[in-house]
């Protein structure tokens, strides 16, 4: 059991923005996680723990897997949508 802080939730909030905002609002449009993690100045590690924290809050789906990151492109959800707009 992973424990979730509030410096972690602050950074997953920070990047389901990001992807709010690279993929405009559209739950069909791809984004990269490449483009995430040098947009976010972060380490593989950390981009990869908060993309599956995202994806199991159904904030976010892993759409291909692969790549530096092991995740290539993810697309937003409508609740995450929601969450990044709070």
């Amino acid at each position: 059991m992973m424990i979730i802080g509030n410096d972690f939730n602050s950074k997953a909030k920070l990047v389901l923005q990001l992807i709010l905002e690279f993929s405009e609002a559209e739950i069909d449009k791809r984004v990269s996680v490449a483009d995430i993690s040098e947009a976010f100045s972060s380490d593989k590690t950390e981009i990869k723990n908060i993309i599956e924290y995202l994806d199991s809050r159904d904030c976010i789906k892993i759409e291909t897997f692969g790549g530096p990151y092991l995740y290539g492109d993810v697309t937003i959800t409508k609740k995450g949508i929601v969450k990044a707009q709070k």
